[in-house]
């Protein structure tokens, strides 16, 4: 299964439902059971999935955008970058659920923005995996911790101030591009092998200026309230690497 998810209502946190999806030939699948993952057998996760039509999760391989499209044969070490199926129900259930494509031609263009001038420090981009006339995903470079995993693990960075000091460096490359990644957290940090930070997760990135879409800061990790995060800007970066670094200090796990 590539995703599972339990849905609860915000206000009261009853449980709702849970939702899952798995990808099979670059075809993705979906399913929603009106009961805690705990109580679903995987005979009844299978017999409930349903594939998603291509033109209801993916974009179109566009003729009017110059994108980089990925090698057929994969080169090693790469991951596929999906759309955001987490959205998809609440997407679905208001009929915007073209969004979830949308974002995706939208990170792969400011991957190709960052790919121009690339850095040791942001993931390596490959350009955009094409299957029957459809982007499926973007293909980026594997690297095998993320940062809030790794010390939730155990683990610990042993030189914190050449760590942020990497991490700093490639969130003022991307500025330096006219850019702002506006969703800097735990997660969106990956550790190379040797232990360098690489930045992710370009899905809430624009121009400086522009306006942000569905995809924006995490919960906890921006300096106002969610409604109010509606514009790409440096500051939100520079907020969240000081936040960041205080965290490294004393990390806490809370979702």
């Amino acid at each position: 299964m590539l995703w599972v998810s339990e849905e609860v209502d915000a206000d009261t946190g009853d449980f709702q439902y849970t939702m899952f999806a798995t990808v099979d030939d670059d075809m993705i699948y979906y399913a929603q059971l009106d009961k805690p993952k705990a109580h679903i057998s995987f005979q009844e996760a299978t017999d409930s999935l349903a594939r998603i039509p291509d033109d209801g999760i993916f974009p179109r391989w566009p003729r009017d955008l110059v994108l980089t499209k990925a090698p057929g044969e994969l080169p090693p070490d790469v991951f596929i970058k999906r759309p955001r199926l987490s959205l998809y129900d609440v997407f679905l259930k208001h009929k915007v659920v073209h969004l979830i494509a949308k974002g995706v031609v939208e990170e792969a263009e400011v991957m190709e923005v960052v790919a121009s001038q690339p850095h040791q420090n942001i993931i390596g981009y490959h350009g955009c995996h094409v299957r029957r006339g459809y982007i499926t995903g973007l293909v980026l470079d594997r690297h095998p911790h993320d940062l809030k995993s790794y010390l939730e693990s155990g683990h610990s960075i042993q030189n914190k101030e050449l760590f942020m000091e990497l991490l700093e460096s490639a969130v003022h490359h991307l500025h330096s591009l006219g850019l702002a990644h506006n969703d800097l957290n735990p997660t969106n940090v990956l550790l190379a092998e040797d232990g360098r930070p690489i930045l992710i997760d370009f899905g809430s990135a624009r121009r400086i200026g522009d306006k942000l879409s569905t995809s924006r800061g995490t919960k906890g990790w921006i300096s106002c309230p969610m409604e109010d995060y509606a514009t790409s800007e440096t500051q939100h970066d520079i907020f969240a690497l000081a936040k960041l670094r205080a965290w490294l200090d004393n990390p806490t796990f809370e979702d």
